[in-house]
């Protein structure tokens, strides 16, 4: 976590406005938004630079949660330790009036002795300023009215709080690889972001689709700073009847896109589904470096071989998972995680590699005449060739004849010679054809 720098926690009851106010501020759609009670269940951050002035920013789940069962008890924990570790509390209220849970969080504020911005949302209309003296006879000293739909007073609520927050604080610097995790509902996504994090980030439950939004977490490891995003689980577009459930699947791609390597968790307790394809599919559509993560390993039986036939299982459902890396390990346990970070952090090194044009090819000539092919080479030639992107490197070829050599076969031929020439094992690589005369 950024210790650094001060922390600012946006609290309130259930469906005030905390999500839209933090989106508010931010500038951009982070929190997921919408009318239904108990959206939010994991606190989000988000680095704010104000001037000269850093803070992180977190929208959290309502303090009106009724703990009546694991998860809701789960959820409250984690939101006061949040608010226990902040410099300073954004108490959102709601117009028209107080509720009676409202004069709680208004005495759990000052027994905090945390330095506090208690503001009314919802104000739209001129005559919505008429219900403050409702907020006053709460006891209340100061109360700044907004609206953070139409972030009205958003500026006077930043100015103050500035004022509130320790001084000579800077930004952290831009993480050094940003790694997704993804996979389907319960397999552990949240679990291995705790085990990373080295303490309860997230909400951990049974319960699917406990995870909603797209959650951050930096860490150090190696001597390098890693940002880590935990998913809400991915389901078939056809299972999905909820709309907020849409929500979070976007939250998802955006958090793939955002990535710089993705660990894609299968619950080795069930197997790679054909959703867990879709998932690595979606992986490969933004061209990411993907890395398997089979969790729950602990939970199964086992030998010497039950882990080289479960990858075989797993390349013969799903033929490109040949390209990536396949760790075991378990979240629950933390068996193994150290290996899959220093994996993350192999392949995000490797696919920075760019290749001088003229080493490429000279080096692809030499590979295909050691690597002969009945096509390439004789029918097809291939005359040129230069990188023209990395993570993940991304090739362009010119040849005599770009129809034959987008066949699958023959490409899954070229990315072979590729891999092994340069070393680009365990990464996706990327053609593009072109054609050129033989002039």
């Amino acid at each position: 976590m950024k210790k650094k720098l001060p922390l600012v926690a946006i609290i309130g009851r259930q469906n005030v406005g905390k999500s839209t106010l933090f989106n508010a501020i931010i500038g951009k759609r982070h929190a997921i938004v919408d009318s239904h009670p108990g959206l939010t269940r994991d606190v989000i951050l988000q680095e704010i630079v104000i001037g000269e002035q850093a803070f992180l920013l977190s929208d959290t789940p309502g303090l009106d949660v009724v703990p009546h069962d694991e998860l809701s008890q789960k959820i409250l924990t984690i939101t006061h330790n949040q608010i226990a570790s902040s410099s300073a509390i954004i108490l959102l209220l709601e117009n028209p009036a107080p509720e009676p849970f409202d004069f709680e969080l208004v005495n759990l504020v000052r027994k905090s002795n945390i330095p506090a911005i208690i503001a009314v949302n919802k104000m739209d209309k001129d005559e919505d300023y008429q219900n403050l003296t409702n907020f006053y006879e709460m006891g209340i000293g100061e109360i700044l009215p907004l609206s953070a739909l139409s972030k009205k007073n958003i500026s006077l609520l930043l100015e103050k709080l500035t004022s509130l927050l320790p001084k000579k604080s800077s930004p952290n610097n831009e993480p050094d690889i940003r790694i997704s995790i993804v996979g389907r509902p319960n397999s552990g996504k949240s679990t291995l972001l705790n085990a990373f994090a080295g303490y309860e980030r997230v909400v951990v439950s049974e319960i699917p689709g406990t995870t909603r939004d797209a959650i951050d977490e930096d860490i150090r490891f190696h001597g390098k700073n890693i940002r880590f995003i935990d998913t809400a689980g991915m389901r078939r577009k056809r299972n999905i009847d909820n709309p907020l459930e849409y929500y979070s699947i976007a939250r998802t791609i955006n958090a793939i896109k955002r990535s710089d390597v993705v660990i894609h968790l299968v619950d080795a307790t069930v197997g790679l589904t054909e959703n867990d394809k879709k998932i690595s599919d979606e992986i490969l559509k933004w061209r990411k470096c993907p890395i398997i993560a089979i969790n729950k390993w602990d939970a199964i039986e086992k030998n010497d071989k039950t882990f080289e036939q479960f990858k075989e299982k797993i390349r013969f459902k799903f033929y490109r998972a040949t390209d990536f890396s396949i760790i075991s390990i378990s979240a629950k346990e933390k068996l193994r995680i150290h290996k899959l970070l220093e994996t993350a952090l192999a392949i995000y090194e490797k696919s920075q590699m760019h290749i001088q044009t003229s080493e490429l090819n000279r080096a692809i000539e030499r590979a295909f005449k050691k690597h002969r092919h009945p096509v390439i080479g004789n029918t097809v030639k291939i005359y040129y060739a230069t990188q023209t992107a990395t993570s993940p490197p991304k090739f362009r070829l010119f040849t005599n004849d770009p129809k034959t050599l987008k066949r699958k076969d023959l490409i899954r031929f070229v990315e072979k010679v590729f891999k092994e020439t340069f070393d680009l094992t365990g990464l996706p690589i990327f053609f593009e054809i072109e054609g050129r005369s033989t002039k």
